[in-house]
């Protein structure tokens, strides 16, 4: 299928399910050479490498703002292959001349992964080696941003996510191109009936209900951590645990104290009961 609109946007805030699904994809497309440490079906929007391997240009000295046009410069050439799929993390934002981060007319559609922002913390402070305390006010902040620091080399960009509920509507109330949102907690649920009506009927790949059940299946979170035990996982930050770390929904009651509970609600209510987290 060719069209202008080819890319897919695999969107969230950080540890809520975009990598599983990446997983999915990479089964699917390369079943007989799957391997847990080659997700470039969907590269991350914010990989220094991929960026000059793809620009030829060195980026070590650009500034944040350079960095974004420079990103954005890339889908000059990354046309005309249906679909192309791109996990990113940013906030859907604008440039400073009013641009939207992604290239808008070359967009087909989005997969929006959101999770109970309890949940997020737990893992997501695991995932950066901070403390759920530290977590917490992160993402209450409207200006946060990912490898931010300017004192070392990072192997990212630096990537607004604003606060968890900015960046939620960010996504989810923009109007330039349709966005499905999946519920990290409907994902473990139901499995094989979420990602069979996402691949199937809305993104329309071209697989069949057996060959996503069998990626869904291979993919299972025990198995991913199984994988990761093996082979170690490469997008693993250092200092992190382990990137499959438990999977499941609810585990906050076990690691949050009352009073950071009733942060976060208080933070976030809004969006929370919109996705009836509250």
């Amino acid at each position: 299928m060719k069209t202008d609109k080819n890319i897919i946007w695999l969107a969230s805030y950080p540890k809520s399910g975009n990598t599983w699904f990446r997983t999915i994809l990479a089964y699917l497309y390369k079943k007989d050479s799957f391997d847990i440490n080659q997700l470039d079906i969907s590269p991350i929007y914010s990989s220094r490498t991929f960026i000059e391997n793809e620009t030829g240009v060195d980026s070590t000295d650009l500034t944040p703002e350079e960095s974004d046009e420079l990103r954005i410069s890339i889908f000059d050439k990354v046309y005309g292959e249906y679909p192309s799929f791109f996990k990113i993390h940013d906030a859907m934002i604008n440039l400073p001349d009013g641009r939207p981060l992604i290239p808008v007319h070359q967009t087909h559609c989005a997969l929006y992964f959101v999770r109970n922002p309890l949940d997020v913390a737990v893992s997501f402070a695991n995932h950066s080696s901070k403390t759920i305390e530290k977590t917490i006010e992160n993402m209450g902040r409207d200006q946060f941003s990912l490898a931010a620091s300017t004192k070392k080399y990072n192997n990212q960009f630096r990537q607004k996510l604003l606060s968890w509920s900015g960046h939620v509507e960010s996504w989810t109330r923009q109007t330039l191109f349709p966005v499905r949102v999946l519920r990290y907690e409907d994902m473990l649920a139901q499995p094989e009936k979420i990602f069979l009506d996402t691949i199937i009927n809305y993104l329309k790949l071209p697989f069949s209900e057996t060959e996503v059940i069998e990626a869904v299946n291979a993919c299972s979170f025990e198995n991913l951590k199984k994988l990761e035990m093996e082979k170690g996982f490469k997008e693993k930050p250092p200092g992190c645990s382990a990137f499959f770390r438990k999977g499941v929904s609810g585990d906050f009651v076990n690691h949050l104290s009352d009073s950071q509970i009733m942060d976060v609600k208080q933070a976030h209510a809004k969006i929370m009961k919109e996705y009836n987290y509250l």
